[in-house]
């Protein structure tokens, strides 16, 4: 429990939870809700899954302006990190750049 806590508590880790947690949804959806809903004729799990991926953009979203707010983030950073989650499983590649980030800042501290 305290792992969580640790993690919600910093920014930069909670967008890297936020982004890992989108791709995630978004993974479940193509890789197991799409085909049972058409190969096996199962709709209620993109029903219930696609919102659950819609929530995850939000947060992820949300996380995204709460980092950027803080400042120290260049042009091409925000760049990048926003459109992650538009490219089919950028968050996952993304999130090396944010461990990255991650890694400086603890250093700094």
């Amino acid at each position: 429990m305290e792992t969580i806590r640790k993690i919600l508590s910093n920014p930069l880790s909670r967008l890297r939870f936020a982004g890992l947690f989108e791709g995630s949804t978004l993974l479940f959806l193509v890789l197991f809700a799409v085909p049972m809903k058409h190969l096996a004729g199962y709709p209620a799990i993109v029903s219930t899954a696609g919102p659950v991926h819609g929530l995850a953009f939000v947060f992820y979203v949300v996380c995204l302006v709460d980092n950027f707010s803080g400042g120290g983030w260049s042009l091409r950073e925000m760049l990048r990190t926003g459109l992650a989650c538009l490219v089919p499983f950028g968050t996952f590649i993304n999130d090396r750049f944010l461990a990255a980030r991650a890694a400086n800042q603890t250093a700094g501290q």
